[in-house]
């Protein structure tokens, strides 16, 4: 009887805990961006008292209770809250906005609400050194995000060990710098950063895809370079770094379809395909002392970016290297063609010794032969003959 009675009272103490839940609102404010916090009830015709709780503090009230409640930087959507309308709004919500809030209408709590401050990531930047660095950041960003790298094909964990600053500004909001070195530099790899925000309501990202090329003098060189597949809506830079001095060769703009260039020595291959993310550059006769350098396609989306650098070295010619590759071909025939005959020398004396063995043994029997029939016809004589051949095998 005493289960029964246990098992009555726990089903009705959940009947009525679930009749009287309050519901909870997650509401999301924009840094420095004026907020809404919802709260509705029903309307009896009269003024109703309304109460707003920041952290069990009271911060907001109507009729208003005493000044300066809510900093100034709270106010009611409606001032007597007769229709069932007892929203606020935060205006121009900061770090000090976020928190659980508790609205109370007439002495009963009409809703919780848990407002989240964030200030969104809206840019990603990356970067490299000549020294073999590579910097991913962001800035203004509120709570501190989150940075990772990876890269493709994966490397071991060793390989990739960034050093991530996260400092606040004097406006509260986030900066975010993380250095990777990059000891043993793969031109078979592409290195990514992701920044993801506390909430992880955004995640950025950009890649650094590092390559080499040689030129030749008086020839022109293609400089390879293609956006990735999904990029949609981006800009296209090409950039060239010589003697620590950057400057733009050319921009695109894949909405406008606008380009512009600042040098005559560099042209895109083919500017047709520069819509589909084709932004291979085109150096007109480089010059050594001119060109060689590194030259740096950067595509730029929403939320995204992309670097692909290229160390260009141009040699003074072509046509001496050329030469040397030909001689050393030469060479190595010559030496082939010589070891090839001494081979076929040494096959052909060996044949030759090889037939004149048999042949020599069959002369020495039939001599043999010989001096048996002359001892035979003379007893002296092959008396003599035996002596002979003993004396000679003596």
């Amino acid at each position: 009887m005493l289960r029964i009675y246990c098992g009555a009272y726990i089903v009705l103490w959940i009947f009525v805990v679930a009749e009287c839940k309050i519901p909870e609102v997650r509401v999301s404010c924009i840094f420095s961006e004026d907020c809404v916090l919802p709260c509705s009830f029903t309307s009896t015709g009269g003024n109703a008292n309304v109460q707003w709780f920041q952290q069990e503090a009271l911060v907001l009230s109507l009729p208003h209770v005493g000044q300066g409640l809510g900093n100034g930087n709270m106010q009611f959507i409606s001032n007597s809250a007769s229709d069932g309308n007892a929203s606020i709004m935060l205006k121009k919500a900061d770090k000090t906005s976020k928190g659980r809030y508790k609205c109370v209408v007439n002495n009963k709590t009409e809703t919780y609400v848990i407002a989240m401050v964030e200030a969104p990531i809206r840019m990603i930047s990356i970067n490299s050194s000549e020294s073999g660095f590579v910097q991913c950041s962001t800035r203004d960003v509120y709570p501190a995000p989150v940075v990772q790298w990876s890269s493709e094909p994966a490397l071991a964990p060793a390989a990739l060990q960034p050093v991530t600053r996260i400092s606040p500004g004097v406006n509260g909001l986030f900066t975010a710098q993380s250095v990777l070195k990059l000891h043993n530099i793969s031109l078979e790899h592409v290195y990514m950063c992701t920044i993801t925000s506390k909430y992880e309501t955004q995640t950025l990202t950009a890649s650094f895809k590092p390559q080499e090329i040689t030129g030749y003098t008086g020839q022109d060189l293609i400089i390879p370079c293609k956006a990735p597949k999904h990029l949609q809506a981006f800009s296209a830079v090409w950039t060239f770094t010589r003697a620590n001095k950057t400057s733009d060769i050319l921009t695109y703009d894949s909405r406008t379809h606008k380009f512009s260039s600042s040098l005559d020595h560099a042209k895109l291959q083919e500017k047709d395909k520069a819509v589909i993310g084709d932004f291979s550059l085109v150096l007109k006769k480089p010059v050594a002392s001119e060109h060689a350098g590194i030259y740096t396609c950067a595509f730029t989306g929403p939320k995204t970016q992309h670097l692909i650098q290229t160390h260009v070295d141009i040699t003074s010619s072509r046509q001496g290297k050329d030469s040397m590759k030909y001689n050393l071909w030469m060479l190595g025939i010559v030496i082939g063609l010589i070891v090839l005959l001494g081979i076929v020398l040494i096959i052909k004396r060996y044949r030759a010794k090889s037939k004149r063995s048999p042949e020599k043994a069959q002369e020495d029997a039939e001599m043999q032969g010989m001096n048996s029939d002359k001892a035979a016809e003379d007893p002296q004589a092959g008396m003599k003959l035996l002596t002979e051949t003993s004396a000679s095998h003596s």
